[in-house]
This record gives C-alpha cells, structure tokens and sequence, in this order.
C-alpha cells in the first residue's frame, strides 16, 4: 500500500521549515505552524524505513479531537484542522520539558524497574511490581533534551530550580497535566481501554501557558485493552498493547533498542499491517467514530490546497 511519506512544499509567507521525525512543520510569518503528520514511525529515536499507512491521518484525528474536548479547561496553541493530515497552530515558546504522566509499570519505567532502579525523576517505585501493574496513583516523570538530543530524566524541582519553566506556570502545567491525564483515563475506558502513560508539551504565548503538540495518540501515549487487563495480570500473562509499543517490543525482540551506529531491522509486512489496526483501533475506541481511510492519489495537491486555505485565513499581508 502506498504510504505519505514527506512534503515539500514552499508556501506564501513561509519563514522557516523543519523536518522532525514524523512530522513536516512550516512556519509561516514567524508566528503560526503548518503542522504536516506523515506515515513516518520512529523508535529508539530513529526513524525507521518503513512507514505505516494512514497512521499521520490518525494522530492527526485524535490531537483534532482531543483540542476540541478540551479547549474550553485547557487552552491551545491549535487554531484549526484544514486538512486530515495537517494542523495550523499559533507558534509559541516551547518549554523544554516534555511532561509525563505515567499509572502503569510499562515501556522504560519497567525496563529500569526490573533492573533494579527505583527511583524516576526524585520520585520512589514501590517494592513487590510485575510489569503492566498500576501504580498507587499517576506520577510525573519530566524528561527534558540533553546536548546530545535525547531525552534525561528531570525532577519537578530541577525543573524549577534550574529555570527552566517560571515557578508559577510549572505548577499550572501540572495541574493541567495531571487534568488531561484524568480525563484522557476516563475517555480511554469509555472505549475499552487502560490508558498507561501520556506525554504532554507545554508553551507560553503572551504571558498564557498553552498546551501544544499532539494529545493521546498513540504515539504519545500509551494503552492497554481493558477487557481482560486484571485477569492477565494476575495471570502474570501479556498485556495487549494497542499503541506503537507493540512495534517498539518487536525490534527489541529482534535485538535493537536504538544502541549508537546500529541499523534497526526492516519492519516485516504482517508487522506493518499490525501496527497500522492497532492505530485505527486506537482512533475509534477514542473518538468513537469510524475511520475513513483518505485516498493517496491526490494527497500532496489536497494538503497543499488545505494549507494555502489556512494561511488565507490568517489574513496574512506582505
């Protein structure tokens, strides 16, 4: 199957471009984004040669419906959603923290657990956990970005203390955080699922804490099914993942984990095919709709169309 792969796109008003991982974001007039999801998975921060189908048209469903939900308690950098592949955003002062909020005993906080560590960002594990088990009550594990652009750990109180976020908007992003985290626990288990872990990114624009970034896709967050959670873990049998973790847990069986110089292995196409059900089944248990695939004929010319739409909407002069 044909995937969406990059862009390259040069639009009136254009000021910047950046290429991440999974996304292509075009600034335009140094203050909004053209956010472009593509079919790009990356793990072990690498980007891996295979892509997944539709998988840019569902995180960008799910980011759309999770601002909706909750623009009225937690305001956005998100104006609007021109295209099932693209979200305009008001370009802000990115924190450099990356908020996790995490309930369950899964993905690197087991990975350290089970090696012995227990302590994450300043805050202590209890004794007697099997993987996937739930912890007392949500915990935040900060992470922020190193020199060498992956990501440490970091307690609450460096975060402070180092200056990184102001003292007062560090307490409302984790009021905020820890409010999204909530919801999103209830919203996953209307649809039958256990939500683990979520990652939130937060910024300032004219003074305002805004949220930004993607919201419980599953690729910045991470799910359970719920349906037989409690009898498997007390089992002690596997966990049915339903996010990109399924494909995380697949290279690791293959031998890699993102170690420095190695080549992670090609996905296979049942794995592909896998991981892309799982991100559909991810989409509608959240938002409770059907997926509709969108047709890659003309995907390039209908997100550029979108796009130039948007950015006449901004009224943009010069």
């Amino acid at each position: 199957m044909k995937t969406f792969y990059s862009t390259n796109f040069h639009f009136p008003q254009q000021t910047a471009f950046h290429r991440g991982k999974v996304r292509d974001v075009y600034e335009i007039d140094h203050e909004y984004l053209l956010i472009i999801t593509t079919d790009r998975i990356s793990a072990f921060d690498t980007v891996l040669s295979e892509t997944i189908p539709h998988k840019g048209q569902i995180l960008t469903g799910i980011t759309d419906f999770m601002f909706r939900t909750f623009q009225a308690e937690v305001p956005s950098a998100w104006l609007q959603t021109p295209d099932p592949n693209v979200l305009l955003m008001r370009k802000i002062k990115i924190y450099p923290v990356e908020v996790i909020v995490r309930r369950c005993l899964v993905g690197y906080v087991w990975r350290l657990y089970r090696t012995g560590g227990r302590i994450i960002s300043g805050i202590s594990l209890p004794e007697g956990l099997i993987e996937n088990d739930l912890l007392p009550e949500p915990i935040i594990t900060p992470t922020t970005k190193s020199i060498i652009g992956h990501d440490v750990e970091i307690s609450e109180r460096e975060i402070v203390e180092s200056g990184l976020v102001p003292p007062s908007h560090w307490e409302e992003i984790r009021e905020r955080a820890l409010y999204l985290f909530k919801k999103g626990i209830e919203i996953a288990e209307k649809g039958g699922m256990l939500l683990c872990d979520a990652k939130y990114e937060f910024g300032e624009w004219e003074g305002q804490v805004l949220l930004a970034d993607e919201v419980h896709t599953p690729d910045s967050a991470r799910y359970l099914k719920l349906e037989g959670y409690h009898e498997r873990q007390a089992r002690q049998d596997p966990q049915i993942h339903l996010t990109k973790e399924y494909v995380r847990e697949w290279l690791m069986r293959q031998g890699f984990q993102g170690q420095p110089n190695a080549t992670p292995p090609p996905l296979s196409p049942e794995v592909i095919q896998e991981a892309r059900e799982r991100y559909i089944e991810v989409y509608q248990r959240l938002t409770g709709q059907v997926f509709q695939p969108r047709s890659y004929d003309t995907i390039e010319s209908e997100i550029e169309r979108a796009c130039l739409t948007a950015i006449e909407s901004l009224g943009l002069h010069g």
